[in-house]
């Protein structure tokens, strides 16, 4: 598919997620694995396709639009992939909110890419400003270019009516545009699922003026829960366990000025009480003789 054919790509869209009839050039539309792809680092990927020195990240996130027909459930899979120093493979996994970042050579990396992405189904990649992207997919593995590609920004400069002139299309932008929830944009797997998040949801713009079955409708409503889903709640990394433990000894500092003196004792009493028991457990094994008094 090229940028400059929007019209078509529209159209391919809606028939992809079974909102229009296929076109009778593309009799696979309703076989198609939709595939949103987001590199970090791209650039630097391509300068060193071995990976061996770039602090790098891949993002996938997989919606099979059979689901959308045969399942009451659809739901998108989500993968990161990180190379690079440890420091860094380590901020990836916990920004990637979807699951475990896998931290992998390059060979690893494209062995479980290989097995996500089904070379016997249509598979359409989908991609934010995705040039970059495709170039370095490519120079990963030259299979990819094979594949035909949606831009969701260049649809949505199609399809929103949006009248800035400095046509700001940023991911988050668009996102908060249709009040989708997201969150730690910049991390290749999270960008992954949203990218494909605001696929469905530009899909479903484009058609709220047209006339639909009922079968189309509940595509709709079942896009809209897609793209709607809760979000998985933020990792906790050391520095967070920390700082709440620190807030929580100046919340009960800050309570403490306004209890009077025998609250305080009594409060103080039950803390040594606790501390006490906790300390025994940890000195005293279940089969361990108490020392006599």
């Amino acid at each position: 598919m090229d940028r400059t054919d929007t019209r078509e790509n529209i159209q391919t869209l809606q028939a992809l997620l079974g909102l229009t009839h296929p076109p009778p050039s593309d009799p696979d539309a309703q076989d198609a694995v939709l595939v949103a792809v987001d590199f970090e680092n791209a650039p630097q990927i391509i300068q060193d396709v071995s990976l061996k020195n770039v602090n790098s990240q891949i993002g996938f996130a997989i919606l099979d639009t059979k689901d959308l027909s045969t399942s009451s459930i659809a739901d998108i899979s989500t993968y990161s992939f990180a190379t690079g120093t440890s420091n860094y493979c380590q901020k990836v996994s916990r920004r990637f909110i979807f699951g475990e970042s896998i931290n992998e050579e390059k060979k690893y990396i494209l062995e479980k890419i290989q097995a996500i992405i089904p070379d016997s189904r249509s598979v359409i990649l989908i991609g934010h400003d995705i040039i970059w992207d495709l170039r370095a997919l490519s120079h990963l593995n030259p299979r990819f270019q094979k594949y035909r590609y949606l831009d969701t920004q260049h649809i949505a400069s199609q399809v929103l009516p949006l009248k800035d002139q400095n046509k700001n299309y940023a991911l988050h932008r668009l996102l908060t545009y249709f009040n989708c929830p997201f969150y730690k944009l910049h991390c290749a797997g999270n960008d992954a699922n949203f990218t494909l998040r605001l696929l469905l949801l530009l899909a479903t713009f484009s058609v709220q003026n047209e006339t639909l079955s009922t079968y189309q409708k509940e595509i709709v409503a079942k896009l809209h829960n897609i793209s709607y889903a809760l979000l998985p709640p933020p990792k906790l990394c050391p520095h967070d366990i920390a700082l709440a433990r620190k807030q929580r000894r100046v919340e009960r500092k800050r309570q403490a000025r306004f209890q009077d003196p025998d609250t305080i004792e009594r409060v103080r009493a039950e803390r040594a009480r606790k501390k006490e028991e906790a300390t025994r457990k940890l000195v005293l094994k279940p089969d361990a003789v108490p020392p006599r008094s």
